[in-house]
């Protein structure tokens, strides 16, 4: 029954980001400061059912995938997020995205060689709570040039 009541919150609050997007920045950056990072990723899988290369989906896909290591999935996710940004015309959005595709470049080059042997305890990292988005400027930067209305 509880797990029945804490899934049932879940999609409200993946609803109500969803639908009441006005704040959507605000209200995607409190859950994962607050630790709903599931919910987050929730709220990225939902938008990506509607349209798979929303970039906000996508860079909060990237976001969680990066958060708990996620080294399988992500660099596929990556891909999509410097496919759909490079697609983005919006003027805050495309001043940020060259500083996004420097860092996701980054990343790519590391994962090959990432430790094995400390993922494990990277992993756990993942959820720490009060640890802002890494790539929150970018889902503000679309909040800001109206990405969300």
């Amino acid at each position: 029954m509880r797990r029945f009541i804490m899934l049932s919150a879940s999609f409200f609050l993946c609803a109500l980001v969803t639908f009441g997007q006005t704040n959507f920045y605000e209200q995607v950056s409190q859950l994962w400061l607050s630790g709903q990072k599931t919910n987050v990723l929730g709220i990225a899988e939902q938008r990506l059912q509607q349209n798979s290369n929303d970039i906000a989906g996508l860079i909060l896909k990237m976001e969680y995938q990066i958060e708990f290591c996620n080294l399988g999935d992500v660099t596929n996710t990556m891909q999509n997020v410097l496919t759909a940004g490079s697609e983005i015309t919006t003027t805050h959005f495309v001043a940020l995205f060259p500083s996004v595709t420097g860092s996701v470049h980054h990343l790519l080059t590391m994962i090959p060689i990432y430790p094995t042997n400390e993922l494990a305890a990277d992993q756990a990292k993942g959820s720490i709570t009060n640890k802002p988005l890494s790539y929150g400027n970018a889902i503000k930067a679309l909040q800001d040039d109206g990405y969300f209305q």
